[in-house]
């Protein structure tokens, strides 16, 4: 879904779609999957390494990418006993 806002500019619309996807990456989702436009990709690759989610995306159309954001697993800590 794409939300656009009357009498608001392209920045706005960019704001809105950037700070979604954040507020999922924040709550810790583990996978989240999402047609994005380009502009709102390098946003989010910054905020989303921060959180440890690991990124890819592929062409789609209209200058929109098709993003996938999954959470990076911990590696096993062992202990001794």
């Amino acid at each position: 879904m794409r939300l656009r806002f009357p009498r608001r500019d392209a920045e706005f619309d960019l704001g809105v779609e950037v700070v979604g996807i954040s507020v999922l990456i924040a709550q810790g989702a583990m996978i989240i999957e999402r047609d994005v436009t380009k502009e709102a990709l390098e946003q989010l690759l910054t905020i989303a390494e921060r959180f440890r989610y690991a990124v890819s995306w592929d062409n789609a159309a209209h200058g929109m990418v098709s993003a996938s954001f999954s959470r990076f697993r911990r590696k096993l800590q062992l202990r001794v006993v």
